[in-house]
């Protein structure tokens, strides 16, 4: 019978890892998807399973009626979790939260994780003691805890490749809250022998073993550069993989895989091998293994050049396993040893359950400190690669200090350090260029890698080597993302960019006078590179008077009580990791309670980026939160469009006049062709979606319990074949069926005069003129041409070729 409670903890590990995914997206949408909040989380879940660990170390004298109730505690923590982050979508909390300091924000997510995260703690050393005794803790500690991190791995898998999809987000909560109830269910069935040594520990005083606060001290070093480690290589990938829930996914199951085979390996080298050698041997590998891997890593991705290009979905994770099972892999498997042979050294008797407990607490207890250490302290500091550099080199001094004095390890370990200084990982690039591109800036933070990239007279402002965010050459259409929104408005006076980028967007609340203009970006080092290199596109935009910087989550500065005339949503690429959330109802309902009465919302949306089948999620979630809703074009290009939804809780028709005399006090800078004339801005109108809503029934809402975006968004442009993009005939089409529609009411933005009709009539040729033109049908493109100048010819004057 205890055979089953092998299974048992295999499942205890699926909810552990299965819950901490789910908090980590439950606190991002609550607190805002920052690097801050994903620390707070596991500050709390390693904080929760050191303190169950500490709790547990002493045993107990029934430890498998123990373990079944702590599954069962675990279980219902799970549920109390879901209640609490339920209270904190709340829009009282939500104002509260706002203004809530970091402190109480860890301590809200404190009370949310600690109940499960203290009883998964608690289980390894109950059901240790339950089957082992002290003289064999890291042979059968270390398959314990091989086979709950295996556990671990199908939990993560099933998070991160769509559970929450197709159930939603909390019935996968109780879903894994389940598993660990049936865990504790089935452990009560087995039978349980009353021990008196619920307390024993009797040391082997043979003076051949470390000390007990050695073995702790390096058990929470290799946990402190474990984590500090996996915070580095994720973002390594990051730099170079279409990012995604299931890139991300994929590289998390190679870390748990790795380090689950570790344990496995451990218990089994521990039957052959000291644990001194074991333990310090290990750790030489996994220093070697940091600095080859990185070396190996840039090697086989060219120098960071984009991977994978062109591959389906399943043909992509699986090169992105195997790159990291190569480069990732091997010190994270050595790392997997170190615990188990530190349970060895332990050098008692008695039960299991104090240095599993002991040990373990300290190791998880590094893994908090390594974690911030590295990600909030190491990389602004030093850099990624430095702090490549700094773990490597700790693995090495705390593998002397694990070996025995005379051992021949301690030598290997000098010889390590030389592998170590050849290597040397801050020689290896950390930026891709391509021939021609110049390296003007680079800079790091916990939120990413940040260049500024010359390309033959362009500056780009990217994050993470490929996500562009913005350029000079591109500062028309940028501004114009800005200028458009906020000319739909009578009379803005306070106005909100949610993602500042270069700047460019906002830089439009300055050129039309408004008197107070709020910036939200999330990672910091864009707002430094946007202002240090981007002052000339973007008119010196973050030192001006009226103007206000927050580097905030877009959806948790939303929280915060104020009312703006007009929000302005950047257009975000889909498929990255937290940004589904900002194209959800939630996120929309967040916006519609931040607008004033007559305010106005625009959420630009990459057609390039997604298939008719995405924008149809878009546009029905929109329309399920605005009353009034209209499509707008930012350009007229043929494979690149981007579009703006337009929401307003009132309808009010633009003053002709009025948008005349905006659009003649614009300042020299802000200039744009398309508005010399109110027409300009009318070619721009695509239609009334309001009209149209019926085309979208069909859709999917995108709800935060049912994140359709993130989880679609990346199959789609990982689909076989070409991706079919929202663009070029498929968009054209569209265009002519919105003209086409009778309308059922009066137009929400024009009156219906002939000069209205002719510049909407224009905009739509324009765009079949660009695409007659793509395709290379010239006898179309000739038509739709003559047919553009003779609807605007004040336009295509002031256009110019």
């Amino acid at each position: 019978m205890k055979n089953l409670l092998w299974l048992c903890f295999a499942l205890s590990g699926a909810a552990a890892l299965g819950l901490e995914m789910l908090w980590m997206r439950s606190a991002g949408l609550v607190m805002g998807a920052t690097a801050s909040t994903a620390a707070a989380v596991l500050a709390c879940y390693f904080a929760g399973l050191a303190l169950g660990s500490a709790f547990a170390r002493s045993g107990a004298t029934r430890p498998i009626r123990l373990y079944a109730r702590l599954e069962l505690g675990a279980a219902a923590g799970g549920v109390w979790s879901v209640a609490v982050f339920y209270l904190l979508t709340l829009e009282s909390s939500t104002l509260w939260l706002s203004s809530a300091g970091i402190g109480t924000r860890v301590l809200i997510l404190a009370i949310a994780v600690l109940p499960s995260t203290i009883c998964f703690g608690a289980t390894l050393p109950a059901l240790g003691q339950a089957i082992a005794r002290a003289e064999s803790a890291g042979k059968r500690g270390g398959l314990l805890y091989a086979i709950n991190t295996f556990g671990g791995v199908v939990g993560a898998a099933a998070m991160g490749f769509g559970l929450p999809l197709w159930i939603g987000v909390r019935a996968s909560y109780f879903l894994v809250a389940a598993l660990s109830a049936a865990a504790g269910s089935v452990a009560f069935f087995v039978p349980d022998e009353r021990t008196a040594e619920a307390s024993v520990d009797r040391p082997n005083n043979t003076g051949t073993s470390k000390s007990r606060t050695a073995l702790r001290v390096i058990a929470a070093g290799a946990g402190a550069l474990a984590l500090g480690l996996e915070i580095l290589w994720t973002h390594v990938f990051a730099q170079v993989l279409h990012n995604s829930v299931y890139s991300f996914t994929a590289v998390l199951l190679v870390f748990l895989c790795a380090i689950a085979g570790g344990g496995a390996l451990g218990a089994l080298l521990l039957r052959r091998l000291k644990a001194a050698v074991v333990a310090s041997a290990a750790l030489l590998v996994s220093a070697a293994a940091t600095a080859a891997g990185l070396r190996y890593f840039i090697q086989s991705t060219d120098g960071l050049a984009y991977f994978g290009m062109g591959q389906g979905l399943t043909s992509y994770l699986t090169k992105i396993i195997f790159l990291a099972a190569l480069s990732v892999g091997p010190a994270a498997l050595a790392s997997g040893l170190v615990l188990p042979a530190l349970w060895q050294a332990w050098a008692g008797s008695g039960n299991a359950a104090r240095p599993l407990g002991d040990l373990t607490a300290a190791n998880l207890i590094g893994g908090i400190f390594g974690a911030l250490i590295i990600g909030f302290a190491g990389i602004p500091a030093v850099g990624i690669r430095g702090s490549f550099f700094a773990v490597a080199a700790t693995y090495i001094l705390l593998a002397y200090a694990a070996a025995r004095p005379k051992s021949r390890l301690r030598q290997m370990a000098f010889g390590v350090l030389i592998v170590l200084l050849l290597a040397n990982p801050l020689r290896v690039p950390l930026a891709h260029l391509q021939a021609g591109e110049t390296l003007r800036a680079l800079k790091e933070d916990a939120s990413g890698v940040v260049t500024v990239v010359d390309t033959r007279g362009d500056l780009e402002l990217r994050l993470d080597n490929y996500y562009q965010l913005g350029g000079s050459e591109a500062a028309l259409d940028e501004r114009r993302q800005g200028l458009l929104p906020l000319l739909l408005h009578p009379d803005p006076h306070r106005v909100a960019f949610i993602g500042l980028a270069t700047g460019i967007s906002a830089s439009a609340g300055p050129a039309l006078g408004v008197g107070s203009t709020t910036v939200v970006e999330l990672v910091p080092a864009v707002a430094a590179a946007a202002r240090e290199y981007f002052g000339s596109w973007n008119a010196n935009l973050l030192d001006r008077a009226g103007v206000r910087l927050v580097i905030d989550d877009g959806r948790r500065f939303l929280g915060r009580p104020g009312q703006f005339d007009a929000i302005v949503s950047d257009l975000f690429v889909p498929w990255n990791p937290g940004t589904g959330n900002l194209y959800a109802k939630e996120m929309y309902e967040a916006v519609a309670r931040r607008l004033a009465p007559d305010g106005i919302f625009c959420q630009w949306l990459p057609l390039y980026q997604l298939t008719p089948a995405g924008f149809a999620t878009i546009a029905r979630t929109f329309l399920s939160v605005f009353p009034d809703v209209t499509l707008w074009r930012n350009d007229f290009y043929a494979e690149r469009p981007v579009v703006g939804l337009v929401g307003r809780l009132t309808r009010k028709q633009v003053d002709f006049d009025a948008l005349a005399a905006r659009l003649a006090a614009m300042p020299e800078w802000s200039r744009d062709p398309l508005f010399t004339s109110p027409r300009g801005v009318v070619m721009l109108y695509a239609g009334d979606l309001r009209q149209a809503a019926a085309l979208f029934e069909a859709a999917p809402l995108n709800t935060d319990d049912r994140p359709v975006i993130e989880f679609t968004a990346p199959r789609a442009t990982r689909a076989p074949g070409d991706p079919v993009w929202f663009a070029g005939e498929p968009l054209a089409r569209f265009y002519d069926t919105l003209d086409a529609r009778p309308a059922k009411e009066a137009d929400p933005f024009w009156r219906s005069t002939p000069e209205i009709r002719a510049a909407r009539r224009a905009g739509t040729a324009l765009y079949r003129y660009t695409v007659a033109t793509a395709a290379g049908d010239q006898p179309a493109a000739a038509k739709y041409q003559e047919e553009v100048r003779a609807l605007v010819p004040e336009i295509v004057r002031a256009g110019g070729r």
